[in-house]
C-alpha cells in the first residue's frame, strides 16, 4: 500500500511564485493575515480545511496563500514556503519565479531552510530545491 508521503515523493511538486503574487493581490487581508505577517510563529499548516483530491502542488499553493505575505521579502517568503513544504513531507520542489533572486538571498534561504538550491534554467527564474 502506498502512503501519501511515498506518493508525494514521486510527484513533481511545483510552486509558481508568480501565481501566488497574482492571487495575493486579489486576496483580501484579514486580521489573521496581519498577525501572520508580524508573527512568523503563526505559520500553521491548514491541511484539514483543504478539499480532497488536490495534487501536492495545488495543496501547497493553497496553503501558501495562508502563510506567505506580499508584505515581507521574497527570501522570507521562500523560507516560509520551504518550511511548509517540509511539514508536508515534500523533499523536492520546483519553484518558478517571475525574476531571479540574488546570491545573498539564495544563501539566506539555504541556511534558514536547510536545503540545497540549484538553477533549472540559466536565467535563475526556476529553482530546484532539495529539502534536507
Amino acid at each position: 500500500m502506498e502512503t501519501s508521503v511515498e506518493a508525494s515523493k514521486k510527484e513533481n511538486v511545483v510552486f509558481d511564485y508568480t501565481s501566488f503574487l497574482s492571487a495575493s493581490c486579489k486576496h483580501k487581508i484579514t486580521f489573521i493575515d496581519a498577525l501572520k505577517a508580524l508573527l512568523p510563529a503563526l505559520e500553521i499548516s491548514w491541511t484539514s480545511s483543504l478539499p480532497i483530491g488536490l495534487t501536492e502542488s495545488e495543496k501547497l499553493q493553497m496553503q501558501a496563500l495562508k502563510v506567505l505575505s506580499t508584505n515581507i521579502s521574497d527570501a522570507n517568503n521562500m523560507i516560509r514556503l520551504l518550511r511548509l513544504a517540509r511539514s508536508e513531507h515534500i523533499d523536492n520542489l520546483l519553484i518558478r519565479l517571475p525574476y531571479s533572486l540574488d546570491e545573498e538571498q539564495l544563501a539566506l534561504i539555504e541556511e534558514k531552510s536547510d536545503c540545497r538550491i540549484s538553477f533549472v534554467a540559466e536565467n535563475g527564474e526556476a529553482l530546484n530545491v532539495c529539502i534536507l
